[in-house]
């Protein structure tokens, strides 16, 4: 996210702050719908902040969300959508790239850190950050599943909620536990060694990730 994307983002908060409590739900659910568009990151904020403009100055008239909305949530940010530019590839290839390169810097503090716990609680003074068949595996899975994840979350928004809490929280646990139980065990007996070197050498790869992933992202428009 660039630095003109990141201001009009914090504007954006802080002008949302005045949209009360019985148009939140439906405003966030508008905001996360948009999200998962084919719109730049800056797009997305300056229709975020047409539809902030929209629902204060209903409020100013007395009117909720509803009114000012015509209760056609879905259909309204379509058609608004519909008449902004769209990414292009060049920017949905370094978007792509950008979130990568986070969730990776991320799965590699995690994994350095795994690697030093087991090699304490092991006694083993080898001082080596090793990385596996079953890690690199279950990095990609998790980089691939986190982005269809957003995707489904943003694309679901609308959809009736589950009226059944519980059956609604059972349905989640169960989709996560046949996600993450091939994920584990994956990790655990794919173990055949593809890397090996110092924490000291695992620790400047995953800085120079983070950096690469900072300086990519500001060139997100």
């Amino acid at each position: 996210m660039n630095k003109l994307t990141k201001e009009l983002m914090k504007k954006n908060n802080i002008k949302d702050q005045a949209i009360l409590e019985e148009n939140e739900e439906i405003y966030t659910n508008m905001v996360v719908y948009l999200r998962g568009s084919d719109l730049t990151e800056y797009n997305q904020e300056m229709v975020r902040e047409d539809i902030i403009e929209l629902i204060i100055e209903g409020q100013r008239r007395g009117d909720n969300i509803q009114k000012v909305m015509g209760s056609r949530y879905k259909e309204t940010c379509d058609e608004i959508i519909a008449a902004m530019p769209k990414k292009t590839k060049k920017e949905k290839i370094v978007e792509y790239v950008g979130h990568s390169l986070n969730a990776l810097w991320i799965l590699g503090v995690i994994l350095t850190f795994r690697n030093f716990i087991v090699d304490l609680i092991l006694k083993r003074f080898e001082n080596n950050f090793i990385f596996t068949v079953g890690d690199m595996i279950t990095t990609l899975a998790i980089i691939v599943m986190a982005q269809l994840i957003v995707k489904y979350i943003t694309k679901s928004v609308w959809k009736e909620k589950q009226t059944n809490s519980i059956v609604g929280y059972l349905k989640t646990w169960i989709v996560l536990m046949c996600i993450l139980a091939p994920i584990i065990l994956i990790s655990v007996y794919l173990n055949k060694v593809v890397i090996s070197f110092s924490y000291t050498v695992a620790i400047v790869v995953i800085l120079m990730i983070f950096i690469a992933s900072k300086i990519i992202n500001s060139k997100v428009y």
